[in-house]
């Protein structure tokens, strides 16, 4: 062969290996790099036996699994990350990423989301969802908005019930006298006293202690909560009250919600946040009664009084929470709560 010809030759030969190499990469599949996953931090006040911490871990897994482990959050329960109003404003600020908050932990981050504490306002848990879900879905978004928060759904601590351990509670003169231990919340303490009791702000952290040591007489919390904290071990009496309807609110801070997590990845966080949601309502639902026949089994008297007169009392209380609330506020959250029984 030539000099000539074994020049042609090569050439010829590295060619076809570059155009066997090209064709090779074309039926290759494109290779992305992985992306880093979004780790985010979730808090929420619940123990670890309650519907609420329950439904959120199977919350977060099926995100990791959808996002194909691209979000991956961590929950901190029992308030892990500092009370609920602490928790707010660290959510509020960025610090952290996600919580479940009681609308009454922000109070004093916004006037008007109050509203949903109103006592006596809903007749029933259908009522209270439809109300939460659908007729004020876009007030609350907005109000929650402006106090900087992303909402995401709704969980549920349930209506609240009333224990003591002075008398049974039937009627709202039973009320009157009572020393209640109540949380920071004007809807709450205001509703007491338009019955007629005392009330004394104490953390939940000390609650059972001051029952225990007399330094009040009762307390208000959702038979779960009630049932979870033993509380009922120093009390002799709980009355279905159901005063004030409890709602958790799964929400995230503005910046998190829009930087961190891109459009997919939110639409995936809101489904799976809504059904965690639903599956919550139904197990605080679900437990409730047999919360209340474990408590009534260790000797605690149970009432299911007609709330119909303690409504009728609530007069003062409508009138400080109107004041605080704003008139323009009142009326308009009142036509939605209306409209929900439509």
């Amino acid at each position: 062969m030539t000099s000539r010809q074994e020049t042609a030759s090569r050439g010829l030969t590295r060619r076809s290996a570059l155009g066997a190499t090209a064709a090779f990469a074309v039926t290759l599949p494109a290779i992305r790099p992985a992306r880093a996953a979004v780790e985010l931090r979730l808090t929420h006040p619940a123990d670890l036996s309650h519907p609420v911490h329950l439904e959120a871990e199977a919350m977060v897994k099926r995100i990791s699994e959808r996002t194909n482990g691209e979000v991956k959050i961590t929950i901190f329960p029992n308030n892990a990350l500092g009370s609920p109003v602490e928790a707010a404003q660290q959510t509020r600020l960025g610090a952290i990423d996600m919580m479940l908050l009681n609308p009454a932990n922000i109070e004093a981050l916004s006037k008007t989301i109050g509203v949903i504490n109103i006592p006596y306002q809903f007749d029933s848990y259908e009522h209270a969802h439809k109300t939460l879900d659908v007729t004020a879905r876009d007030w609350i978004s907005d109000q929650l908005k402006a106090a900087g928060f992303a909402w995401i759904a709704n969980f549920e601590w349930g209506f609240r019930a009333l224990t003591n351990s002075r008398r049974p509670i039937n009627q709202p003169a039973d009320v009157q006298g009572l020393k209640i231990r109540v949380p920071p919340e004007l809807a709450i303490k205001a509703a007491f006293e338009a019955l007629g009791a005392s009330t004394q702000t104490i953390a939940f952290q000390e609650v059972y202690l001051a029952l225990a040591n007399k330094v009040v007489d009762g307390q208000d919390n959702p038979v779960g909560t009630t049932f979870a904290a033993k509380f009922f071990e120093a009390q002799k009496h709980l009355a279905l009250t159901r005063h004030i309807y409890a709602s958790i609110m799964f929400c995230a801070n503005p910046r998190t919600w829009t930087t961190k997590l891109n459009e997919a990845q939110r639409k995936i966080v809101q489904e799976e946040g809504t059904t965690a949601g639903m599956a919550a309502r139904k197990g605080v639902r679900d437990n409730e009664e047999a919360n209340l026949a474990a408590m009534q089994k260790a000797g605690v008297e149970i009432t299911r009084p007609d709330v119909g007169p303690f409504r009728d009392k609530m007069g003062p209380a409508y009138d400080q929470l109107r004041k605080a609330l704003g008139e323009e506020t009142w009326a308009a959250w009142a036509k939605l709560v209306a409209s929900a029984r439509a």
